[in-house]
């Protein structure tokens, strides 16, 4: 069974802007607009959809990363192409499922070949990492973000099918010689 990676859960700082850099994120950032410049507008607007969203900072990078569930997964939207931690200009939805045996290059290729707007890669854990990328330069108005979306949550639907399509290889019980 393919579990979520634990490493979705390391972002547990709280993020810690001067009001200086809240100031110059959010001048970044027309007025009324969702942009990875301002991560409380992306957080806001995510909790106005509905979604659970809980702003932190990643441990690794320090820049700002989000929490958050759909379609009974737990994900991440990491914030990237930032000025000293803030001042974002694109962001990620993503998800990483633990190593089952079967995460290949194949096997994302499989789900590369049929799907779109997301990519899925096997990392150097050899976790499958699902991603869905986002400019936001110049600010996204609150439809064009609620489209995005339900596009994130449709594509985590649609992982859910090709796992079931895709499936690990039953392990062999202890004890038991394979056939």
């Amino acid at each position: 069974m393919r579990l979520l990676s634990s490493a979705v859960l390391l972002g547990l700082g709280v993020l810690g802007a001067s009001a200086t850099q809240a100031e110059e994120a959010a001048s970044a950032c027309p007025q009324g607009k969702i942009c990875a410049a301002d991560p409380q507008t992306v957080v806001n607007a995510m909790q106005e959809a509905g979604y659970k969203a809980k702003l932190t900072a990643s441990k690794s990078s320090g820049n700002p990363l989000i929490n958050s569930a759909a379609a009974g997964y737990n994900f991440e939207v990491q914030f990237f192409n930032c000025t000293i931690m803030t001042a974002c200009k694109s962001l990620a939805f993503l998800i990483s499922f633990d190593d089952d045996g079967t995460n290949t290059p194949e096997l994302a290729n499989q789900w590369n070949d049929v799907n779109r707007f997301s990519t899925m890669s096997v990392s150097s854990d050899k976790s499958l990492v699902l991603a869905y990328d986002i400019s936001t330069v110049g600010g996204l108005n609150s439809r064009n973000f609620e489209d995005l979306l339900d596009t994130w949550n449709s594509t985590l639907g649609e992982v859910s099918k090709f796992f079931k399509a895709h499936p690990a290889p039953a392990k062999p019980e202890k004890g038991k010689p394979k056939s």
